[in-house]
């Protein structure tokens, strides 16, 4: 059997404190890529110089920084069947990770393939458009372009949507769902380095967004339960002076409802 020919494609911006452990387990992986592209957005630090070190080049993005419009740019650059798509801070801890997302594409039905976020059972590992409509959209990302691989000639007739402010790999994988893929997720380790600013509020906006544009529900605590909820918070703070137990997941419940009342004035449901 024929292997399909294989690019890796990392997007970075100062990186030099995560990307060593990225390059060193890419270096352990025993299916190693045809190409290795850097796409550097302003950084100045020696991330570059690391990338070229390990055998691949870089090229820069000088305007502004947009997840989907970095990721096309770059993808744009290669000519490789498949693409894996790699955070700058995501460090592929076994050393077989890349043969199996290869080895999951072999099957022509799967247009990507990413590894777990985490242990979640509420979807299958091998998602189906039936599936999707059948369970609905759930917050987060059912492939992830933090290490995910796709077929490049489905990104040539449907490119990631630079509209989106986040979440424009989860947008891309609905689309591939509707047409007729799989999108496919394995249940192997991996490091991610970065913290950061919550990007909730975004990505209740996209789900909501792409839920409408495909007619499939949102699986939420809905406007009433949301409410109901954020009423018992502020209560137990006013009169009891008790804070929630996690504050994040308390912001992520009146962002998902602020998505909600916009999608409603944009025409939703």
């Amino acid at each position: 059997m024929t292997l399909p020919s294989f690019g890796i494609l990392i997007r970075f911006s100062d990186s030099a404190a995560t990307l060593p452990s990225v390059l060193a387990a890419l270096n352990q992986q025993t299916f190693q890529p045809d190409i290795l592209l850097g796409i550097n957005s302003g950084g100045t630090d020696s991330s570059s110089d690391m990338i070229r070190a390990a055998g691949g080049s870089v090229v820069d993005w000088t305007q502004p920084y947009a997840h989907a419009a970095v990721v096309n740019f770059g993808i744009s650059l290669f000519h490789t069947d498949l693409v894996l798509i790699l955070s700058s801070h995501t460090v592929l801890e076994s050393p077989d990770t890349l043969a199996r997302m290869v080895g999951t594409m072999q099957n022509p039905a799967v247009a990507c393939v990413s590894l777990n976020w985490n242990d979640d059972p509420f979807y299958s590992d091998t998602i189906s458009w039936a599936e999707l409509q059948e369970k609905g959209l759930r917050f987060g990302s059912i492939y992830s372009n933090s290490m995910g691989l796709i077929r490049r000639t489905l990104w040539e007739i449907t490119p990631f949507d630079e509209t989106l402010p986040t979440a424009e790999d989860s947008a891309w994988a609905i689309e591939q769902l509707k047409n007729g893929h799989l999108c496919c997720r394995l249940p192997l380790p991996f490091g991610y380095r970065r913290g950061g600013v919550s990007r909730d509020a975004d990505f209740a906006q996209v789900t909501f967004t792409c839920a409408r544009r495909h007619g499939l529900k949102v699986v939420w605590l809905g406007p009433i339960g949301s409410v109901k909820l954020l009423t018992q918070v502020r209560l137990r703070q006013l009169f009891l002076r008790q804070l929630p137990d996690d504050l994040n997941d308390i912001q992520a419940v009146q962002d998902r409802l602020v998505a909600w009342w916009h999608s409603r004035t944009a025409g939703g449901t």
